[in-house]
């Protein structure tokens, strides 16, 4: 044993086991092994510190702690508040000034005790389950040599590890830890802090943070750290007695509930502690709105959360995990230019390396991230994950479809477009036929794939499907936006390349009518498969002649993002354009698209003209187009009170399409002008039964509406009440019923 007690000694040495050292050293009948002891005499000799530390079955952490403690020579006091494991074994390989302490349920007590045991005044507070990882002895000394320490303390940084499992997330904190006893003391049973000694001439304003860190483990165990906080918060609630508006253990209780998921009182100390003016450069009162904040997230009371944020947000410009925390605080308001801002004035600062209030810059580059992607700024996505150098976060998007959207110089508008799709999660080729800067900058933001056209009109569609890399694309317009999507379908339909094209439901707006009108138009297209034959972009044909394209109907519903005045000039425009490629090459979409837009804006003589042009030219029955010319076309003569020919149109068509609510419809109000009552009520009664129109209104409370009409006129009040009723909440209906209860 003497003759590898020195031996073992040096490497008790070299963990920073002075005190088992010594005592090998001791024994050792080495020569060498007096020159260790007379060293660690010098070495003792040169100390003016003692680091002091409360402790309590530590033993899996106690170890490193005290060895980080080695290099600063300072002298180690441990008080020891009842262990059972080998805790105090293991510190007295470190030290000789171990002591018992017996815990009386005062954290301030115990501290106390242990600056009382230490042979100098210079005080290093550390806890056993922390241990330093960056500074020097000289600085450390130099505080207490040059400051005024009656005065002055110092804080120390703590990183906290909150999780040791693959991704560890740090937060950084400052500690008060380093003091002079003579002059100062804890105070409090519990969350302890220090403050001056009572009767003290001299209070300290002062706070110098010194080039110090050390790391915290954390408390792992959950259920370690339910029970420690059930300990804590019947300790705060006993100081609160004493002290009932004292804001540091107001907001210690409210974690501490928050922390046992007492929410409810959480934020009724909470509450009390807003009311109570602080002075917001304390750590603790940051931290104390961090803490707010988060809860707050954690119950979806993101309103409660925003209200503080406007309240405080001025306060701490100069914090860079705050700002992070306001920004989340933001995208769940949905406020995503706030919460751009703060993230940017972020970035502007110099985040902490271990992060503060858990956040390194990282994070701010991955919430930018996050904002960008609910926005569809894949462009700016891609950017922000770049930065945040995390290889396990990548954008996805659905490899088959993108988005082909054309626009002109409506940069608001295209805003709300892109921004709208984000949720489809598909690539963008955008196509800016302006010559606006701000527009082609704007659309940076979203694609890479972003190309200037200023071809001819007739020349856009297959220009688009050179510059087209998936197997489908999706045409949408500028001016529109999505209303709803099935995404799981649409991925579906997309997910293997058929010679299909797809339609969509269009809405756009109507005079006096917030619900619009819904259209039909083919957008989706297969690059395989499809070309175009004009500047009418819904115009998909095959360009492989012996293989049919196949009509499939989507899960998808844009609207129009225009005032019904917007959409008028809009279509005044259209109007002026097809006419004159009419003028020079008359063809049967160009007459239908006409007459859509005269129906549409009430000129409908006009439209009746350009619909009978459509359908003196070769028509397909099975299109849809046949079907809504046919029966708009009736609705323009009844208009027109051509109720002759209105009449003329349905008996053409009742042969074919006999069997669908809108021509039902159309032919029930035919009938309805001419007084042929019977067979004006069987067809809207069709209408109703067969109910396989994509208008809601014909299937159910518009043909309600005109039976009720008919048999008002027929002198059928209580029959005619019946039908206003089905017609529910129609106003038109209501108005019905409360005309006819009123007759007497």
């Amino acid at each position: 044993m003497q003759g590898n007690s020195y031996q073992m000694g040096l490497v008790a040495l070299k963990d920073g086991k002075v005190q088992l050292a010594k005592e090998l050293f001791t024994v050792s009948n080495d020569s060498r092994a007096k020159d260790q002891l007379a060293r660690l005499e010098k070495r003792k000799s040169e100390q003016m510190i003692s680091a002091c530390l409360i402790t309590k079955n530590n033993q899996a952490t106690i170890e490193e702690c005290l060895t980080s403690l080695y290099k600063y020579n300072v002298e180690i006091v441990i008080a020891d508040t009842g262990s059972t494991d080998k805790t105090v074994e293991l510190a007295k390989q470190f030290t000789d000034k171990v002591y018992h302490f017996d815990w009386i349920d005062d954290f301030a007590a115990a501290r106390n005790f242990a600056a009382s045991k230490a042979s100098f005044d210079y005080i290093l507070s550390l806890d056993s389950d922390e241990y330093l990882i960056e500074g020097s002895r000289e600085e450390l000394e130099a505080f207490f040599r040059k400051e005024d320490t009656s005065r002055i303390v110092g804080s120390y940084e703590l990183i906290n590890v909150l999780d040791k499992e693959k991704r560890r997330h740090d937060i950084s904190s400052d500690l008060v830890r380093v003091y002079n006893r003579r002059y100062f003391k804890y105070y409090y049973q519990i969350h302890e802090q220090m403050d001056n000694i009572a009767g003290s001439k001299m209070k300290y304003k002062i706070v110098c943070a010194l080039n110090l860190k050390a790391l915290h483990c954390g408390y792992q165990d959950k259920k370690v750290l339910i029970k420690k906080n059930k300990r804590n918060l019947k300790l705060l609630l006993r100081q609160l007695d004493i002290t009932p508006n004292h804001p540091y253990f107001i907001y210690q209780a409210a974690k501490s509930c928050t922390i046992l998921k007492k929410y409810n009182q959480a934020f009724k100390f909470y509450q009390h502690f807003f009311e109570i003016p602080q002075d917001h450069n304390l750590e603790w009162v940051r931290d104390a709105l961090v803490t707010y904040l988060k809860l707050c997230m954690d119950t979806k009371n993101y309103v409660r959360a925003l209200e503080k944020v406007n309240v405080f947000q001025n306060q701490y410009l100069d914090s860079f995990g705050m700002l992070c925390l306001f920004a989340e605080v933001y995208i769940a308001n949905k406020q995503n230019p706030e919460a751009e801002q703060v993230l940017k004035q972020a970035l502007n600062l110099k985040p902490s390396k271990y992060g503060e209030f858990g956040c390194v810059k990282a994070d701010a580059y991955k919430i930018l991230a996050r904002l960008y992607e609910r926005q569809g700024k894949w462009v700016l996505v891609q950017d922000m994950l770049a930065k945040a150098e995390d290889e396990t976060l990548q954008l996805e998007l659905n490899q088959h479809l993108t988005m082909i959207v054309l626009a002109d110089e409506e940069t608001d508008k295209l805003t709300t477009c892109l921004q709208s799709l984000a949720v489809l999660k598909a690539n963008y080729l955008i196509i800016v036929k302006g010559t606006n800067p701000e527009t082609i900058e704007l659309a940076r933001q979203y694609s890479k794939e972003v190309y200037h056209f200023s071809g001819r009109a007739a020349d856009l569609g297959n220009y688009c499907l050179t510059k087209l890399k998936t197997d489908y694309g999706l045409i949408v317009y500028a001016n529109e936006k999505l209303l709803e999507a099935d995404l799981d379908v649409l991925k579906q339909i997309t997910s293997k390349k058929e010679g299909i094209v797809g339609r969509v439901r269009v809405t756009v707006p109507v005079k006096d009518d917030e619900l619009g009108r819904q259209t039909h138009e083919l957008r989706l297209l297969v690059k395989a498969y499809s070309k175009f034959n004009g500047p009418k972009l819904s115009d998909i044909t095959n360009k492989k002649p012996k293989q049919l394209l196949e009509q499939v109907e989507l899960p998808l519903t844009l609207t129009k993002n225009l005032t019904y005045e917007e959409h008028y000039q809009s279509e005044l425009t259209k109007q002026a354009q097809l006419e004159a490629s009419l003028k020079e090459k008359a063809n049967p979409i160009g007459w239908y698209e006409l007459a859509e837009s005269y129906y549409y804006l009430g000129n409908y003589v006009a439209a009746s003209q350009a619909y009978f042009e459509f359908l003196s030219g070769p028509f397909d029955l099975s299109k849809e187009e046949t079907l809504t010319a046919v029966t708009n076309l009736i609705s323009a003569l009844i208009e027109e009170e051509d109720y002759q020919w209105a009449l003329e149109v349905v008996n053409t068509f009742k042969p074919y399409y006999q069997e669908l609510s809108d021509f039902q419809f159309a032919a029930g109000r035919a009938y309805m002008n001419l007084a042929r009552f019977s067979e004006a009520l069987v067809a809207f009664e069709s209408a109703q039964r067969l109910a396989n129109s994509d208008s809601i209104g014909i299937n159910t409370y518009l043909s309600c509406y005109q039976q009720g009409i008919i048999y008002e006129v027929l002198g059928k009040k209580q029959r005619a009440i019946g039908a206003y009723r089905l017609a529910g909440k129609y106003k038109l209906a209501q108005a019905g019923i409360k005309r006819l209860l009123a007759e007497k």
